[in-house]
């Protein structure tokens, strides 16, 4: 189920070639920042979001990417699982998986409800079972803010919707966010990166949503792993926002902030 790089063959080159999606990112300048990394991308496919040029951009940059969403797929059972790379249909995350590959990136397409803390956790194991290790998990605010209203579930929405404050419930999705990493921890390698990126638009979260992170971050420091949330204003293109995403990855540093896309340098 895993998209080996277009090229280890000559076949696999042509038909990675006759049916490559769009690049999104045609201008983008690589510079193997993230050479040897195996990323998972959760949230951020199904329905819009800048996941998929997120993914791009890792994979441009060298890295092994994931992609866990909700799949349109018809008899998909609940619970996360890898799905067949045939059946790409118009599916979001297997056209993402597709543009992975390719970029000459390696793939693996998870079918995983965003807003379920199980089906995080499954969508973690299933890329380090497959890559052989997670080194970046990168979480977008504005699918796993789902869970927020999903108490329902008694999976993620219920644990951290119902003992959240007010301001954790509203704006960026990064206290449920916040969840997904903590529940990721133990499939995460040591001097792993985490980046959750907010709702395009939103606040960066009160003071207690800070709080956490600066603790959770805290917490991860032990294992040389690092956290930080990027913001996103809503003039911030998909192509900004995948950018500053890479740099929070490859900076070895920064770790428990919450940063605007604007403020995330980038090198010359």
């Amino acid at each position: 189920m895993t998209a080996r790089p277009p090229g280890i063959t000559g076949g696999d080159r042509g038909r990675a070639t006759a049916r490559a999606p769009r690049d999104p990112l045609p201008g983008y300048t690589e510079r193997d920042a993230l050479r040897g990394r195996r990323a998972l991308v959760l949230g951020g496919l199904a329905g819009g979001g800048s996941g998929r040029v997120v993914a791009a951009a890792l994979a441009k940059e060298g890295a092994a990417v994931a992609l866990a969403d909700t799949t349109g797929l018809a008899g998909q059972a609940p619970g996360a699982r890898p799905v067949p790379r045939q059946r790409l249909g118009d599916d979001p995350v297997l056209q993402a998986a597709g543009l992975v590959s390719s970029l000459g990136a390696w793939s693996l397409p998870i079918h995983c409800d965003p807003a379920s803390e199980s089906d995080g956790r499954a969508a973690v194991a299933y890329t380090a079972l497959e890559f052989g290790a997670v080194d970046l998990l990168v979480v977008h605010g504005a699918a796993v803010g789902a869970a927020r209203e999903a108490h329902r579930t008694g999976g993620l929405g219920a644990a951290v919707a119902a003992a959240a404050p007010a301001d954790r419930q509203r704006g960026s999705g990064i206290g449920p966010a916040l969840g997904a990493v903590r529940g990721a921890r133990p499939f995460l390698g040591d001097g792993a990166g985490a980046v959750v990126v907010g709702e395009r638009g939103a606040p960066g979260g009160g003071p207690q949503v800070r709080a956490e992170l600066r603790s959770l971050a805290g917490s991860l420091s032990g294992r040389r792993m690092r956290l930080n949330c990027l913001v996103p204003r809503a003039a911030d293109t998909d192509a900004a926002v995948a950018a500053a995403v890479v740099e929070l990855a490859a900076d070895g540093g920064r770790t428990g902030e919450v940063v605007g896309v604007a403020h995330v340098p980038h090198p010359q």
